[in-house]
């Protein structure tokens, strides 16, 4: 068995493992746990060299696979215009102070990138999209995801009891959980622990927020090229965003679902791959400054939104 074969299985038993695991809670997202566990496995191996082929082939079949059926999850089409306002408000607020924040503490303009789109979209999964059309190193990919997951797991344990603390509504906590968590698992999981109709809105609040992946790819698309490169859009953003196109023209829910399975397998593939490449001094030794940018962000507009609802009395 080759070098090549090693990696891509390794790669493909890493994404079912994750798989498994992500069904023991919604909370437990198998992009993330593949990246985490394919980092664990990496560094087992004093020499890992051998899997370097088989890391570059699971990257080249599985991440364009699982970019082009993602955008079949971007069905909106059924929730009301009028929250698209408020939400887009919140996620171009988001992404930008975060972009910013990066800037102004010398992180590189790429990772930065893969912050606020993370922390600001829909967490591994707007990472994971991103990261080759911006050029990210496998290192920042892995960083962004980890820190972006980090403080959505603080959110999930603080947003009920601040909520219970300054006696929220429903629709005040939804708004919050929905338009600042980062992953649809953790969304769920806060809002329903709080109410039923908390957890309906907070939903349809976050699949508004996942639909922005589109204009995302957008920005990435017309950033990405470097100097003396040919401008092109790859086919998987090509059939991405036509995907996103049909599936809120036309009802295909059966299809939507069984794209959305094989997309997530496959960026948690990919993943995996890309965990199997990063050294853990890296995360340990670029962890703060990303720590600190999502903190600062994350709680200037969480404390904004407050102060809005408060003023609007919802």
């Amino acid at each position: 068995m080759n070098g090549r074969t090693i990696g891509v299985l390794f790669s493909l038993l890493i994404a079912v493992i994750s798989f498994v695991l992500s069904t023991l809670h919604p909370a437990f997202d198998a992009l993330v746990i593949s990246i985490i566990l394919g980092m664990i496995i990496a560094n087992l191996f004093n020499d890992r060299q051998f899997l370097d082929k088989g890391i570059k082939m699971s990257l080249k079949i599985f991440l364009p696979i699982g970019i082009a059926l993602y955008g079949a999850q971007l069905s909106v089409s059924h929730i009301s215009p009028y929250y698209w306002p408020a939400v887009m408000i919140v996620f171009l607020s988001m992404f930008f102070l975060i972009y910013f924040v990066s800037g102004t503490v010398g992180v590189d303009r790429r990772l930065g990138v893969l912050l606020a789109t993370g922390f600001s979209v829909c967490g591994a999964s707007a990472i994971a999209i991103v990261s080759p059309l911006i050029g990210a190193k496998n290192e920042e990919t892995s960083l962004s995801v980890i820190v972006v997951m980090m403080f959505g797991l603080i959110g999930m344990v603080l947003y009920p009891i601040f909520g219970d603390l300054l006696s929220l509504s429903n629709d005040a906590f939804a708004f919050i959980t929905g338009t600042t968590l980062p992953m649809l698992g953790q969304v769920k999981v806060t809002a329903a622990g709080y109410s039923n109709e908390s957890y309906r809105l907070a939903v349809n609040f976050k699949l508004l927020r996942m639909s922005m992946l589109i204009f995302i790819v957008t920005v990435a698309i017309l950033l990405s090229p470097a100097k003396g490169r040919r401008f092109y859009v790859p086919w998987f953003v090509i059939v991405f965003i036509v995907l996103a196109v049909l599936v809120n023209l036309f009802h295909f829910q059966r299809f939507s679902e069984y794209a959305g399975y094989i997309s997530k397998f496959s960026l948690s593939t990919a993943l995996a791959a890309i965990g199997l490449s990063v050294d853990f001094d890296y995360i340990a030794e670029g962890g703060f400054r990303p720590l600190f940018i999502i903190g600062v962000s994350w709680v200037i507009v969480v404390s904004v939104i407050y102060l809005v609802l408060v003023v609007l009395n919802v």
